[in-house]
Formats: C-alpha cells, structure tokens, sequence
C-alpha cells in the first residue's frame, strides 16, 4: 500500500538563492587564485629566461676562449668615409651577427655548419639557416613569430625574413647609426673586444639584454643589409611619446642606451625600437660580460645604467645602485 505521507515529504536540492551564493563563492575563489597562478608561470617563464641569458654568457665565454676575443657585434666589409670604421650605409659584406658565432658553445653545431659564413645571411644557399629559431634565444615570456620581416626605409615592403630571437647586445651609448664600428660597449661592427678592454670589469658591464616583440623585432642571425627595423603593429606603452622612427636593421641584433629622451633606461616610457624591453613585471633581464644574470629594475637610476654600458668608462658603480 502507498505511503500517503510521501507526497508530503521535502525533496533534496538547493534554493535558487543557495546556488547563486555557491556560484559567487567559486567566483571569489578562482578570481583569488588566477593571479597568483598567472604569477607562478611568470616566475617560472622569468626564470628560463634566465637560463638561457646563462647559456649565452657561457657561449660567449667559451668563444672567447677559442678566440682571446669575443665575437663581434656583426661582421660586415664596408668602404671607408675618412673615419675609422666607416658609416653604416657603407655596410656591405655578410653581415652575421654575434649569436650566430656562438653557436657552436650553445649546443647548436649542426646549425652552425648549415650556415656558410662566407655569403650574406639573406644569400639563397643560407635560407634554411636564416629562417630557423633557436630556443635558447626566446624568451618564453614573449610572444614572437616564427620568422619577423626585415622591411624597406620606406617601410612598403618586407626585404628580408628571418629567424626571430629575443636578445640583443649591448652596443654602448649613443645611436648606433652614428657609428656602427665604434661603440663603446661590447659588441659593435667587427669587434673584436677581449677581457683586457673590459677596464670597468666584466661583472660591470652589461653583455646582452632582452628586447620583446611588443616593442620591435629582434633576430638571432644578423645585420640584413638594406633592411630597416620599424615598430611591431602590437606597439606598447600607450603613448604617441614612443619614436617609432626606423632604425637600420643592425637594431635587430644590437642594442644602445639611447641618451635623448631621458636618458632611456630599461622599459622606458619613451621607448624607441632599438631599446631594451621585456614582459616581464617591473625590469629586464640582462647577462653581463663576466656571465652572471641580474635583472635590473625599470627605477634604475640613468647613471649607473650608463656606466653598466661601457666597457671602458672608468665609473664607479655602488652595489646597490640597480
């Protein structure tokens, strides 16, 4: 016989207003959470960023002990102007930058023996070469293409493509289209720059940094001749104070501490394309000559940051200044 009190018993559930507190309270929980997730792959993105800083500077290392020097910014073979390295429109040789050189202290032998380095880096027989990327020259905090183009002055059309990277060196003060052989920190036109011309001392100068894709490109291969480095369409910073003048593409390897418009330190709101840039929070990364890695805050003061990018500059920095 049926239970005639059945139909009077409660059922079990929730009340419209029980589920909607559970719903808000899921959404305090993963609104609480999300960042400190969002902040832990940042730390772990920053600290591979590190890594591969380290491999550069222990590449670079064992280059100079290869060759009692470290390699040069970029070779190139270029006409005299009365000066002693020339102007950068006499650029006219192969044009393979310092992380190339390096490959082989990387781990990357096979790459290198595809690249013939007696042609320009855009020659046809090195486009399987020039178009690769190599891991240890990505920041995984950036998001870069496959390949980045090389464009023309007038900015009308792509001349080259090649290969993407993340880290530039450090060229010294000044603009590099000044004069691209006479920079007066580590890397610059056909340098050949050894321990002994580091009078300011390895760990005080700075060997390369990071430059992120939403600035401008950067490449790992070299100086495309007759290329222009512009600003990336995904530009940042906000503000029309960005100079998104071209800069010949020899930026896209190499790197100065502009002196105009701050002077420019390290994300600096007056960014040009040529700087140094990075995603992650509050500075970038940075590998010095003597092959430590620090990171060095957006707030450093510009004059210890001036003296970090001399080779030979005869400052003294204190410990504390960045």
């Amino acid at each position: 016989m049926k239970d005639q009190n059945t139909s009077s018993r409660p059922t079990a559930g929730f009340t419209l207003i029980e589920l909607l507190v559970v719903i808000a309270i899921i959404a305090v929980l993963i609104a609480l959470l999300l960042p400190a997730v969002q902040a832990a792959r940042e730390a772990a993105r920053r600290a591979q960023c590190v890594n591969n800083l380290k491999q550069i500077g222990l590449g670079l290392h064992n280059y100079s002990d290869s060759h009692n020097v470290f390699p040069p910014g970029y070779t190139s073979y270029y006409k005299k102007d009365g000066g002693d390295a020339g102007t950068a429109e006499d650029d006219i040789g192969q044009g393979w930058g310092w992380a190339s050189l390096i490959l082989p202290h990387i781990e990357q032998r096979p790459l290198y023996d595809a690249i013939n380095f007696n042609l320009t880096m855009t020659f046809p027989a090195n486009y399987t070469a020039q178009l690769l990327r190599v891991g240890s020259y990505l920041c995984p905090s950036d998001v870069t293409l496959e390949t980045v183009p090389v464009r023309n002055e007038a900015n009308t059309e792509t001349v080259y493509t090649v290969g993407s990277g993340n880290y530039v060196g450090m060229y010294g003060r000044g603009e590099i289209g000044a004069a691209p052989g006479r920079g007066d920190g580590m890397f610059f036109r056909n340098s050949r720059i050894g321990f002994a011309a580091i009078t300011d001392g390895t760990s005080n100068t700075i060997a390369v940094g990071e430059r992120s894709h939403n600035l401008s490109y950067v490449t790992w291969t070299g100086r495309a001749i007759g290329g222009w480095l512009f600003k990336t369409s995904s530009f940042e910073g906000g503000a029309d104070q960005f100079a998104v003048d071209p800069e010949e593409s020899f930026t896209m390897i190499l790197g100065p501490v502009g002196m105009e418009n701050g002077p420019r330190t390290p994300n600096h709101p007056e960014a040009h394309v040529e700087d140094y840039w990075s995603r992650h929070p509050g500075g970038v990364n940075f590998a010095f000559g003597d092959g430590s890695v620090r990171f060095i805050k957006n707030s450093i003061n510009p004059t210890p940051w001036q003296a970090l990018a001399t080779r030979a500059g005869g400052e003294v920095i204190s410990s504390d200044a960045y």
